[in-house]
C-alpha cells in the first residue's frame, strides 16, 4: 500500500492551487486544502468553466448563483477564487483555454497544481485535466507569451481521486481533523444538492464515504488520495525506510 504522508511535497513557492472543472470540484479535496492553510500556504481555487447548468436546466442565470455558492465556501477556508468561465459541458481543450490556464499559473506561481485524473467519469474533467497538464508543462516556457512573464520553475502537479472510475494513488493526506470543515464547505453549493428525500444520497454523503474508505486505507479515520505526475525534475525524494 502507497505511504501515507501529512502534506503534498513542497516546491518552492508556498502557494497550492486547484484547478476544477465546475465550481464544487475544488471542494472535494478541501482537506487537503485546509492542512496546507493551517501549514501557512496561500490557497487558490481556479474554476474552468461557467456554472450554467443546474437540475437538468441551463441557464446564463445559473452562473451568478454557482458563483456565489464558490465564494462562500472559499470565505470558509480563506482562499482565492478565479472564474474563467468557459462553456459548461462542452468545455474542449485548445489554444485559448491553455493560454489562460498558463496566465493563471504564472500569476499565483503556485508550488503544487491539483487537478482531475486523465480517467475520469465526465468529459469537462477530462477535457480539463489535459489542459492543465499542457499548462504546467508550458507554464515556464518563455515562448508562450501570456501577461505574466513565465515561471522560475514548473509546479508539481497531483491528479486528485476519481468518482466511478478506478484510480492509484500513491499520496493520502489525513484529512481527519478538517472533515467537518469540508462537509460545510460543499454544503454551501446548495444548487448541486439533491433533496432530502432522494435516497441516491448527495455529493456529501459521496464524499465522506470516498474519504473513509480511503482513510482505512491510509490507517486513519478519513483521508484524501491523489497521484503525482511525474516528470522531469518534479519526482518525490524519499528514504528507503
Amino acid at each position: 500500500m502507497p505511504g501515507m504522508v501529512k502534506l503534498l511535497r513542497r516546491n518552492a513557492m508556498p502557494t497550492i492551487m486547484a484547478i476544477g472543472a465546475h465550481h464544487d470540484d475544488n471542494e472535494l479535496i478541501a482537506g487537503t486544502l485546509a492542512r496546507h492553510k493551517a501549514a501557512g500556504w496561500e490557497i487558490v481555487s481556479v474554476v474552468v468553466t461557467n456554472g450554467v447548468y443546474i437540475r437538468g436546466e441551463v441557464s446564463d442565470k445559473h452562473i451568478e448563483i454557482r458563483e456565489k455558492e464558490s465564494l462562500a465556501a472559499a470565505e470558509l477556508l480563506g482562499m482565492k477564487c478565479s472564474f474563467l468561465r468557459f462553456p459548461e459541458g462542452d468545455f474542449r481543450n485548445g489554444a485559448e483555454p491553455l493560454l489562460v490556464l498558463t496566465e493563471q499559473i504564472r500569476r499565483f506561481s503556485p508550488g503544487i497544481v491539483i487537478t482531475h485524473p486523465p480517467r475520469d467519469y465526465h468529459f469537462d474533467h477530462m477535457q480539463v485535466s489535459q489542459c492543465v497538464v499542457d499548462a504546467v508543462l508550458v507554464c515556464g516556457n518563455p515562448c508562450v507569451r501570456s501577461e505574466t512573464p513565465a515561471c522560475s520553475s514548473n509546479p508539481r502537479l497531483y491528479y486528485c481521486d476519481a468518482w466511478f472510475i478506478p484510480f492509484e494513488p500513491d499520496v493520502y493526506v489525513d484529512v481527519t481533523e478538517h472533515m467537518e470543515l469540508k462537509t460545510r464547505m460543499l454544503g454551501c453549493h446548495k444548487s448541486q444538492l439533491l433533496p432530502a428525500t432522494d435516497g441516491a444520497g448527495n455529493m456529501i454523503d459521496l464524499a465522506r464515504l470516498q474519504n473513509r474508505n480511503r482513510g482505512i486505507e491510509a490507517g486513519v479515520g478519513y483521508a484524501e488520495a491523489f497521484r503525482l505526475r511525474s516528470s522531469l525534475g518534479s519526482v518525490r525524494i524519499d528514504p528507503l525506510l
